[in-house]
């Protein structure tokens, strides 16, 4: 019976040490107040995990610990992490330290091997992932629309976006998917639309402003923009569930609005992991000025899928990713009597990529990569009867198209790293580009580039760096120059001060789409011209960085560059020679542009605010003879972004503003005189308030356009042929209200 009883108060010791409540207390330093949602987690001696919990509003977090010695840690975005030593149960305040500096941003565009921003021989822009989140965005224009030196265009007849940096257009601006060029409706080498890009998938977005030619090819002479994609975090499962909510102007419903939905999954073990993604993106159009049926910006539907999986172990990954992309356009017609047309414009992308980094010895290392992309467009047009609401193909030349393209790009550098203050980097560029389709000239185009191309950076101090380039290259349509060289310097003047200087020279040869594609409908009049000429440029960079203040609770950086390229046969839109109603491409003898910007950035406490001025300035020789016309045009841009973190209660506040000057632009009349307008000015901001909720869910909820800009001023009556415009541009589709919700785990 004694030992029945001492078997019986020993389990009920047992039990009760195994389940002894140990309470911790985080507390904000600066305010006093309880910390909530940081991660509380209890280790052993060595290092076992043996509890963890998240703390609530009040900063409280409860732990249930069987053994002391332990080790309490803390974890937290916004505030510096600690480490307490503990030998008996108990309650435990811990004071935190708001985390003042962001940490150093490693960066990989353009690079050896990853690095920090502050060492790159390249000055980067880097957007992260709690950027894009504060946006509450489904498309990657509304995240960049703010940039200084980035700017959009609207095609809503084939709800296209296509971009500008430095002046000059898209197809001298390199879009890529983990450093692999995209394929998009003109192919792989003229301008991308990035709202065709899965906003969900990022984790960061690298920009590099300035020459990339080398490295990247002819098209990177504006500049690359590099979209980093997630990857599971080691040892971990994660999952995320997004469900977002915007009206378009004042229009919002089942078939209104804007409705998005994504799911992803991931999980790593033991060096394997994999993820899958799904997305819907619904845009329900906007009814603007537009009568009956008809709409000013169409109706659009998108689904995402990707997934990649891979392993990764020390300086080895090696992966495979599959992205997938179906747009569906629609284009309803206005009746006409019984009948009216509607268009459907249906895109099918899927993109392949395989990549690996590998460390073949202590001096070499090898990246590589090989992608496939399937792309095709579909233009499906259909006769609607008003009373029946019967649909049928329409019969006519020209009304029902598919257009394909396809592209291999295969790239690979190796890394030298010697004994010394010398690294070299050599490496391949394959790209191989096929069209086919009832719009291409010949039914069947087809265009390959092949380069090599090597580059070295050398330090003869620690303040001073060289990287001098050059590329090899062989086009199958168009004769490239020898060589094309190019050179980056940067120097750190003093501790706080950063000069980076830069030189690339440039080859593009046309694309398929601008020689041989032919496009008419009731919005485009468009013809390809085989006999273009390839372009040759020359581009200068300069970037001056300042960390002027570094204080505990205040931060300042000034940031300075200046650009000027010079583009002799640049491809730009004209009037066919004896048909003024035809829009064709043409050689432009040179084109210019120069300018500068201006950029602060301020942290205080937990305030981040930048500021900054740009000015642009083009020219084209075209206008050189004609009364009235100046070297240059100019037009001005600010930009001003705020966001104010309230760490303690897992809450920010963001707004987003620029405004776009007077933007004055080359037409072509009937006559084939090339004269200069201008678009007005405007004034574009989106507000977000981001809230933390329990352990695993994001608020998002905010206004866009709060402007409210819909179109601007076109002093062309015509809008240029091109596009069939009018004395008006679009801009946006007026004021939204948006929410979103994400759950992660």
């Amino acid at each position: 019976m004694r030992l029945i009883a001492v078997s019986f108060l020993s389990q009920i010791l047992l039990l009760l040490t195994v389940q002894a409540q140990f309470r911790v207390t985080l507390i904000d330093k600066g305010t006093d107040k309880g910390i909530e949602g940081a991660l509380v987690y209890a280790s052993s001696p060595d290092g076992k995990l043996l509890a963890q919990d998240v703390s609530d509003q009040n900063g409280m977090a409860n732990l249930k610990l069987s053994s002391f010695p332990a080790r309490i840690s803390t974890s937290h975005i916004g505030f510096q992490p600690t480490l307490r030593e503990v030998e008996h149960s108990g309650d435990v305040v811990i004071e935190l330290d708001a985390l003042m500096h962001q940490l150093e941003e490693v960066v990989v565009t353009g690079q050896f091997e990853p690095q920090s921003a502050h060492q790159s021989v390249y000055r980067v822009r880097t957007i992260s992932s709690d950027r894009i989140q504060a946006v509450g965005s489904t498309r990657l224009q509304d995240v960049l629309n703010t940039e200084l030196n980035i700017r959009f265009s609207q095609d809503l007849a084939l709800g296209g976006s296509n971009l500008s940096m430095q002046g000059l257009a898209g197809q001298n601006v390199k879009v890529l998917i983990d450093g692999v060029p995209m394929v998009g409706r003109q192919g792989t080498g003229n301008e991308i639309n990035i709202n065709q890009i899965n906003i969900n998938t990022i984790e960061r977005i690298e920009i590099v402003e300035g020459p990339m030619s080398v490295i990247y090819g002819a098209d990177a002479l504006a500049g690359v923009i590099n979209i980093i994609t997630k990857r599971p975090e080691d040892d971990k499962w994660n999952a995320s569930i997004r469900l977002h909510e915007e009206s378009v102007g004042n229009e919002y419903g089942f078939q209104k609005g804007i409705h998005n939905e994504s799911v992803s999954l991931g999980y790593s073990h033991n060096s394997w992991y994999a993820s899958a993604d799904l997305t819907r993106n619904f845009f329900g159009g906007w009814q603007g000025s537009a009568e009956d049926r008809d709409k000013e910006w169409h109706p659009k539907t998108q689904w995402m899928a990707g997934g990649v999986t891979g392993f990764r172990k020390g300086d080895t990954d090696i992966y495979y990713r599959l992205d997938y992309l179906n747009e569906n356009i629609y284009n309803p017609g206005i009746f006409s009597g019984i009948e009216a047309i509607d268009q459907r414009y249906i895109t099918n992308r899927f993109m392949h990529q395989v990549q690996a980094s590998l460390k073949i010895s202590e001096r070499w290392k090898y990246n590589g990569a090989l992608s496939y992309t399937d792309f095709s467009r579909k233009t499906q047009t259909t006769t609607v009867n008003r009373n029946t609401g019967d649909e049928r193909l329409a019969i006519g030349p020209g009304l029902q198209d598919l257009t394909e393209f396809d592209g291999i790009t295969f790239r690979g550098t190796f890394l030298f790293k010697p004994v010394g203050k010398i690294s070299f980097q050599s490496g391949y560029d394959v790209n191989i580009e096929n069209g086919s389709g009832g719009r291409l000239q010949d039914g069947v185009s087809s265009i390959q580039d092949y380069a090599l191309f090597a580059s070295a950076e050398y330090k003869p101090a620690e303040w001073l760096s060289f990287r001098p380039g050059v590329r090899f290259i062989k086009n199958s349509a168009y004769d490239a120059p020898p060589a094309v060289p190019t050179l980056n310097v940067k120097m750190q003047v003093s501790e706080k001060n950063d000069l980076r200087l830069s030189y690339g020279r440039g080859f593009r040869a046309p694309s398929i789409r601008e020689l041989y594609f032919n496009f008419f409908d009731a919005s485009h009049s468009i013809e390809g011209n085989p006999d273009l000429e390839a372009e040759l440029s020359h581009s200068y960079n300069v970037a001056w960085t300042s960390r002027l203040i570094r204080q505990d609770a205040f931060t300042y950086d000034l940031t300075i560059t200046g650009f000027y390229n010079t583009v002799d046969n640049m491809i730009g839109y004209g009037v066919k020679p004896g048909n003024a109603a035809i829009t064709t491409y043409i050689n432009i003898d040179q084109y210019k542009t120069k300018g500068f910007t201006w950029l602060n950035s301020v942290r205080y406490k937990s305030i981040q605010a930048s500021a900054g001025f740009g000015y642009t300035g083009r020219y084209n020789d075209l206008t050189s003879g004609n009364e009235g016309s100046t070297e240059f045009i100019w037009s001005p841009e600010v930009n001003t972004n705020v966001t104010w973190s309230w760490p303690s209660i897992r809450s920010s506040l963001s707004l987003y503003y620029k405004y776009t000057g007077v933007t004055p632009y080359y037409v072509v009349d009937a006559d084939g005189n090339t004269e200069i307008d201008e678009t007005e000015d405007f004034h574009w901001a989106d507000l977000s308030l981001q809230k933390s909720l329990f352990k695993s869910f994001n608020v998002s909820a905010g206004v866009r356009n709060l402007f409210n800009v819909t179109r601007i001023n076109n002093s062309a009556a015509d809008g240029g042929s091109a596009h069939g415009g009018g004395a008006t541009r679009p801009v946006g589709y007026g004021r939204s209200f948006f929410f979103s919700l994400t759950y992660k785990i």
